[in-house]
């Protein structure tokens, strides 16, 4: 087995973690920022995750690690051929209000670039929403070294 590649992503929200959370776990929300997928998960350790995009089960996976509202680890493949991604998302809370932080780790694919420009967009409106959406604002966006 190939090493997964890596992608990290950070922005700033002026919500608190507890107002971040629901963001990230809520099926009615995370469509607006996952490529139009709705999430339904316990978001309990080893509860499963499905992802249904027009009404249909598009991906499945495994809650691996959940600490409400600060860390949320979970796995993902469109199915059992495919390769997976292992996804943690982060919220620390800061003096003005949270940075949330997401680790994508895809295995099958050899280039970490690719990675990163993939999962730019799922970032990019994950920020709108927090500003849009009233949960939190955002701030910047940023792409830590790895």
């Amino acid at each position: 087995m190939t090493r997964p590649e890596r992608a990290l992503f950070e922005l700033t929200a002026s919500g608190c973690p507890e107002q971040v959370w629901p963001v990230l776990t809520e099926p009615e929300s995370t469509p607006r920022f996952l490529f139009g997928i709705s999430l339904e998960a316990a978001w309990a350790p080893g509860a499963p995750v499905t992802g249904w995009l027009d009404g249909a089960p598009a991906l499945r996976g495994e809650v691996l690690f959940s600490q409400c509202p600060h860390r949320l680890s979970y796995v993902l493949a469109a199915g059992p051929e495919d390769p997976e991604v292992y996804v943690t998302w982060e919220v620390e809370r800061c003096a003005t209000g949270s940075i949330v932080r997401l680790s994508i780790d895809e295995c099958g694919h050899s280039d970490a670039a690719q990675v990163k420009e993939s999962w730019l967009p799922v970032v990019s409106a994950l920020r709108g929403l927090l500003v849009g959406g009233g949960q939190a604002a955002g701030g910047d966006v940023g792409l830590p070294a790895d």
